[in-house]
């Protein structure tokens, strides 16, 4: 028997059971951090001043396919899916609970709340609903601003920004990333409400107000001289070169480009995601269960589901390509219905939760429904 000196005994019994890992199991690539988007703007139709907001659109009352799945009691509905907990209230802390135990058990990270300020007193759902319920079990959120697109002018919306981030980023449950709470920009691809040249003022500005933040933005753009499929997007130069962004991503790929299936997606993730890190920054994809507009537009868009394997093929697209974060977009963007979140309409109404906890390497186990 050889004998090894103390040092190189602990090292070897260290690796030991490494090397006795299938070549599988030790060349499966590390899954990033998953954030999933959350909405808070729905009422019930118990709501003394906005019955049914968002669960309807104007549009939806001559619609067909609307009119056509109207329950009584309630208006026609904007979404091709119906919530296995009703048409329920964001401020409903039950409602909240129940999502945030669900998202646990499917692996997911953190939810980043779509982010209104004031706007139909959104944010008291926000407070309501999800914050309370994020820090009874222990979960994180972090801010998707939307305000980022939608605003009027620059010093206004750094006024709000300043204000939604004091209001949470001291918050336990507030998502820090490299010790900085989190804010994510959004934006979308045509006429983006943030340019580059204004992006290092808006982050002294809340910096100075509000301590250092970790900055994820949207951006995304066509790149017409591409000639080639796999990198027909692309990230603007004059944004990879802007100081202070720590990572990019973009919410959708049906509003950029129309593709669901593994083969399409991959090239054109491996890209935008070299982009990124050859620019020193991170990367964040998105990752869709589907889509569905029909219950409101005319000329709607369908990224079908393919009975989960939509929500596989975008997992596995976006690990492939090294992607730091994912973000699925989305947990309860009921309108477009481009939900996870369970669904009377489905064979199964926890089908995608289960394939995220599957991707996770984890047994989905439901909780109760809300009482």
């Amino acid at each position: 028997m050889i004998m090894l000196p103390n040092r190189l005994l602990a090292l070897a019994l260290l690796l030991v059971p490494w090397l006795r890992l299938p070549a599988a199991e030790a060349a499966k690539p590390a899954r990033p951090l998953v954030f999933a988007a959350y909405y808070c703007w729905y009422h019930d139709g118990a709501h003394p001043e906005r019955p049914f907001l968002h669960w309807t659109y104007p549009s939806s009352e001559t619609n067909a396919l609307a009119k056509k799945a109207r329950k009584p009691g309630e208006p026609p509905p904007n979404s091709a899916a119906r919530p296995l907990a009703g048409l329920y209230d964001s401020a409903d802390p039950k409602v909240a609970d129940w999502h945030v135990q669900l998202a646990q058990a499917a692996g997911i990270d953190a939810f980043l709340v779509d982010w209104w300020d004031t706007h139909n007193e959104l944010d008291r759902n926000v407070d309501r609903g999800i914050v309370a319920a994020v820090g009874k079990r222990g979960f994180k959120f972090a801010l998707l601003d939307e305000r980022a697109q939608f605003h009027d002018t620059l010093e206004n919306y750094q006024a709000m920004l300043v204000r939604g981030l004091r209001r949470y980023k001291d918050h336990p449950a507030y998502l820090r990333l490299d010790g900085r709470p989190v804010v994510y920009l959004y934006q979308v691809a045509a006429e983006p409400g943030l340019t580059a040249a204004e992006f290092p003022g808006l982050r002294r500005h809340v910096e100075a107000a509000a301590g250092p933040v970790y900055w994820i933005v949207d951006k995304i753009e066509h790149d017409a001289a591409a000639g080639d499929r796999d990198r027909e997007k692309r990230i603007p130069a004059d944004w990879l070169a802007t100081p202070g962004v720590d990572s990019f991503g973009f919410y959708s790929t049906f509003s950029n480009f129309r593709a669901h299936r593994y083969e399409d997606l991959a090239g054109k993730f491996r890209h935008l995601t070299r982009l990124a890190h050859d620019a020193g920054k991170k990367m964040l994809l998105p990752v869709h269960p589907g889509h569905d507009n029909s219950y409101f537009r005319d000329d709607p868009y369908v990224m079908p589901r393919r009975d989960g394997q939509t929500f596989r093929d975008f997992l596995r697209a976006a690990t492939d390509a090294g992607a730091d974060y994912l973000m699925v977009t989305s947990w309860n963007e009921w309108p477009e219905t481009t939900v996870i979140e369970p669904s009377s309409s489905w064979a199964d109404p926890y089908l995608y939760l289960k394939v995220l906890a599957e991707w996770k390497g984890l047994t989905f186990t439901p909780p109760s429904l809300p009482k």
